[in-house]
């Protein structure tokens, strides 16, 4: 017998162990300890446990950890010293292992702490569009909600949070930042759809009020200009973050693709939903730097990479990030899916950047006329300075 059936044997025998001692409520908390093999044996098993159930993973292999725990709540443990065995524990191990135990009998018992539960609103959320959530997160907040916003970071941003509605965890759902589909669509590094879990479904599966936009989809993301696949070099590309992020303009036909996607996967939407096309683009960089007078955000300019023999430089063009006719196939493929004959599905169109205070008040109000069961299809609220567009007026 291969090492891996025995493995897979131990993962099978542990789980029904643990399951068994956590139904009957004997256990309040669990450590494991393991190398590669132990780690990855550990997580399998204790990953399966509640969300907030205490889990700690005591490792040598502290930084190949995160891949394994994303999307999970185990706090991860450097060993320090390799755990080698033997009758005696040493001065390192016995330091490192009391303070885990302490670690977990404080986490089974937290002192109780005054908590108002209120209706919760999960959103998400980028560095790109974040002015949206400010504003809406206020509005919900003062109207007695709990706003709990998910950086849209893949496993461990839109998958953690479909995984959490799935668990009932939301009331109502403000979906403004769905980049993680153009990184599914694209090949970017922050697809969010995982083990047979995809982004844009569970609210929709459960019938829970949503409102959903096409946050930061203009930008597929990678980490360091080093790791961008060749096909995608000679593209506008922006650094957004210095040697961590960079992000390749998504193309028309990406994002008519990204429209397809939302659709489909709307279209099985059972609770009311509805969906705002911003047509000034999706993100703080996808506004037009050259309006006057001056957007805000102002926008941004592409940037050509340059690689060089030992390093990356990023170089700036007279092009605009800002493509409204790019952004446009999105609708155009979103309108070739989606099912809006159906009563508890609406589309409303802006002439508006994402970021735009009117549109963040308008993606709050309408999640809280859903959330009060006062929502009806077609009923847009009036908002200052609002402009709404006629989809018969626009070309598609």
């Amino acid at each position: 017998m291969l090492e891996i059936d025995f493995i897979s044997q131990m993962r099978t025998i542990q789980y029904k162990i643990l399951k068994n001692l956590f139904s009957q409520g004997k256990i309040d908390g669990v450590v494991g300890i393991g190398g590669s093999t132990g780690l990855s044996l550990v997580v399998s098993v204790i990953r399966e446990l509640p969300m907030f159930f205490p889990k700690f993973a005591v490792t040598t292999v502290i930084t190949e950890a995160g891949s394994l725990i994303a999307a999970s709540d185990i706090i991860p443990v450097w060993s320090i010293s390799d755990l080698g065995g033997g009758e005696r524990v040493n001065a390192i191990e016995a330091e490192v292992l009391n303070r885990v135990a302490a670690a977990a009998v404080s986490a089974s018992s937290p002192v109780p702490h005054s908590f108002k539960h209120l209706p919760t609103v999960f959103a998400t959320q980028f560095g790109n569009t974040t002015p949206h959530i400010i504003v809406a997160k206020d509005y919900l907040s003062k109207a007695g909600y709990d706003v709990v916003a998910f950086h849209t970071l893949g496993r461990t941003g839109g998958y953690v949070m479909e995984r959490l509605i799935e668990l009932g965890m939301a009331e109502g759902v403000l979906d403004v930042t769905t980049h993680e589909l153009v990184d599914e669509v694209a090949g970017g590094v922050l697809s969010a759809s995982y083990e047979g879990k995809f982004r844009l479904t569970e609210a929709g599966s459960k019938g829970i009020p949503q409102v959903v936009l096409p946050g930061a989809v203009d930008m597929i993301n990678f980490w360091s200009p080093e790791t961008v696949p060749e096909k995608f070099r000679e593209r506008c590309a922006y650094e957004h973050s210095k040697g961590l992020v960079t992000l390749i303009r998504a193309t028309g036909e990406e994002l008519y693709k990204v429209g397809i996607l939302m659709g489909e996967r709307l279209n099985s939407s059972r609770g009311p939903t509805a969906i705002i096309f911003p047509l000034k683009g999706f993100s703080i960089i996808d506004n037009d730097p050259s309006a006057s007078p001056k957007n805000f955000p102002p926008g941004a300019y592409c940037q050509k990479m340059n690689f060089h023999e030992n390093e990356v430089t990023f170089e700036k063009t007279s092009k605009p990030w800002y493509d409204p006719e790019s952004d446009k196939r999105l609708l155009e493929g979103l309108l070739e899916k989606l099912d809006l004959s159906r009563p508890n599905v609406d589309l409303i169109i802006v002439d508006h950047n994402i970021n735009d205070p009117e549109v963040a008040i308008l993606s709050a109000k309408l999640l809280e006329s859903m959330m009060k069961k006062e929502w009806k299809k077609g009923i847009l609220p009036e908002i200052p300075n609002l402009r709404y567009r006629e989809l018969a007026t626009l070309k598609i």
